[in-house]
């Protein structure tokens, strides 16, 4: 919301919730992995299994956010604002944009609308270099 003078209680209250889901996540990953050698695996499992996608999802909003400005599209540029876009501002699940054309048989990730973006560290590494591979050809 660029430019807006106040936002809407609703807004901020839901980047507050992901914030404190997002503290909550690494303070279960650092408790984990500071009691593993007395914690049961599937504990330090399920610990990293919900650490991986708030911090890569998050990772794939900052590498959008610094090349918001671009003036070429297509192909893993447009994934990458769509998917950014889900999480940024509809819950976590990717929605079409009339303004872009989106196939998801063609897509990196292959998310269709409605799916719910949760990066792992293969597919942000994935999608990151192939998205920075087309802001060099630029």
């Amino acid at each position: 919301m660029p430019g807006a003078a106040a936002y809407p209680a609703t807004y901020v209250q839901a980047a507050r919730d992901e914030i404190a889901a997002q503290v909550q996540a690494y303070r279960d990953l650092v408790g984990a992995a500071s009691k593993a050698s007395g914690m049961s695996l599937t504990r330090v499992d399920a610990a990293l299994a919900a650490f991986e996608p708030a911090f890569f999802n998050n990772l794939l909003v900052a590498l959008e956010m610094r090349f918001v400005h671009r003036s070429r599209s297509g192909g893993p540029l447009d994934e990458v604002r769509l998917l950014a876009a889900a999480l940024s501002n509809n819950g976590g699940v990717l929605a079409a944009d009339p303004a872009m054309p989106y196939d998801a048989g063609k897509a990196m990730l292959g998310l269709d609308f409605g799916d719910r973006v949760a990066l792992n560290a293969d597919d942000f590494a994935a999608l990151s270099a192939a998205f920075l591979a087309a802001i060099e050809l630029a």
